[in-house]
């Protein structure tokens, strides 16, 4: 935890001891219950602090609303969800996720970290989108390398609020992949990306982060 915290200092985040201890509880867990189910790779459970936490945390300072409705689409065993809450105690999270083993991990930890306005909805994406519920009510829609840009810029015009956000988290290979999409992949009302270049040498390669905003105004094209 004292290498999270002396980190998290570059990326302009402190940590106090609270969170910290919440963090420390979290990898406890997640090393436990990956032992009895597929929640991250093994090679990633050895650097759970820069593979999952930090690099979860990059996002937090191009959250302006720091009290935004959050949707992480595709959590998994929590990122970048959990940790951006951790963070941000604030944020209103929902995490979105179709395998029931890591829903029932969700639930557990949220339970023993003591979070409140987090909400784990169970559900394939697909169905989520139709769910009037979901429809242009979250502030911020964010996924961490799970979807290609094709997928999720659709399924966040649906989700996001008017001047809602999208935030993807992505790796080296993300020309290759916008080169795949294909050309109408925006015609959306989410305009005005912008690219931002993650590199700290607590990371083994570099990242970037893609912000989509949506139109203020404007009706849907689907």
């Amino acid at each position: 935890m004292q290498v999270l915290r002396q980190n998290a200092v570059e990326l302009g985040l402190i940590l106090n001891g609270q969170q910290l201890a919440q963090f420390d509880v979290y990898q406890k867990e997640l090393l436990i219950w990956n032992s009895k189910t597929n929640l991250i790779s093994e090679k990633t459970a050895a650097a759970i602090v820069s593979r999952h936490f930090l690099d979860s945390l990059t996002a937090l300072p191009f959250i302006s609303n720091k009290q935004a409705t959050l949707l992480d689409i595709g959590t998994g065993a929590g990122f970048p969800g959990l940790p951006l809450k951790i963070a941000c105690p604030d944020l209103r999270l929902y995490l979105l996720e179709s395998n029931r083993k890591k829903v029932s991990y969700l639930k557990h930890v949220i339970r023993l970290l003591n979070l409140r306005e987090v909400q784990v909805i169970h559900d394939r994406v697909e169905n989520a989108i139709i769910d009037t519920r979901w429809q242009a009510f979250f502030h911020v829609v964010i996924s961490r390398a799970t979807f290609k840009m094709a997928e999720l810029v659709p399924w966040s015009d649906s989700f996001l609020a008017q001047e809602g956000e999208l935030i993807a988290y992505k790796g080296p290979s993300l020309p290759e992949e916008l080169a795949q999409c294909p050309q109408n992949i925006f015609p959306y009302n989410i305009y005005e990306y912008y690219q931002y270049d993650i590199d700290y040498p607590f990371f083994d390669f570099p990242r970037k982060i893609i912000i989509g905003k949506r139109i203020k105004k404007g009706k849907k094209t689907f």
